[in-house]
C-alpha cells in the first residue's frame, strides 16, 4: 500500500448485507439492495488533547512513540471510547499516557483533523482542554505510545516539530486566551 486513502474511498461493501456497492468513494455510503438501504454516513471521530502548564510557565509536550508522527511533539490525549464523554476520555488518556491525575479542565477549542492509520484517513475533530494536574511528580511515559516528554515555552515551538496542526492551532488558541 503506498498512500493512504480516505475512508470513504475504502467502503464498498454493505456492513449490513454484504452487497457489492458498485460505487466506491460514495459519501454518504448508501447499499443499492432495496430491502437493505443501508447508509452510512462518515462523520468524524472526536479525539481531545491537553494542555498542561508548569509553574514556570513552559507547557508539557509528549514525544510520540508511534505514527503517525512518531518521534515529533503532541499534547497528552487520544481518542473518545465509545460510551465515553470527552472529558471522561480526557482524564483517561493523560493518567494512561502520563500517570497524571487530571483535578480540573477547561475546554479551549476544537479543530477538524485528519488521521493516516493502516492507510485510511479518517476524519477527526479534535477537542482540546487547558487542564490542571494533581503533581507532575511521578510521570512516566506509557510503553509504545509515548517515548518521552518535555516542557517548553510554546514559542519555542516550531509547527513542523509538531504532530498535528491542531495541536498548532490549540496552542494558538491557548495563547490568545492568555494574552488577550
Amino acid at each position: 500500500m503506498t498512500e493512504a486513502i480516505p475512508i470513504h474511498n475504502a467502503w464498498q461493501f454493505c456492513p449490513r448485507c454484504g452487497a457489492d456497492s458498485g460505487q466506491v468513494g460514495q459519501q454518504p455510503f448508501r447499499c443499492p439492495v432495496p430491502d437493505c438501504r443501508y447508509t452510512h454516513y462518515f462523520s468524524p471521530n472526536t479525539a481531545v488533547g491537553a494542555l498542561i502548564v508548569d509553574t514556570a510557565g513552559d507547557m508539557l509536550f509528549i514525544v510520540r512513540g508511534k505514527n503517525p508522527g512518531k518521534g515529533k511533539l503532541g499534547l497528552p490525549g487520544g481518542f473518545v471510547d465509545a460510551g465515553e464523554t470527552a472529558e471522561e476520555s480526557l482524564v483517561r488518556e493523560v493518567e494512561e499516557e502520563l500517570n497524571l491525575v487530571v483535578l480540573e479542565y477547561q475546554y479551549l477549542a476544537s479543530f477538524p483533523n485528519k488521521y493516516s492509520f493502516s492507510g485510511v484517513v479518517t476524519p477527526v475533530t479534535d477537542l482540546f482542554y487547558v487542564a490542571w494536574v494533581e503533581t507532575l511528580e511521578g510521570m512516566k511515559a506509557q510503553a509504545g505510545e509515548v517515548d518521552g516528554w518535555s516542557f517548553l515555552p510554546i514559542e519555542k515551538v516550531a509547527a513542523a516539530d509538531l504532530a498535528f496542526d491542531t495541536h498548532r492551532l490549540a496552542l494558538q488558541a491557548f495563547q490568545a486566551l492568555n494574552t488577550g
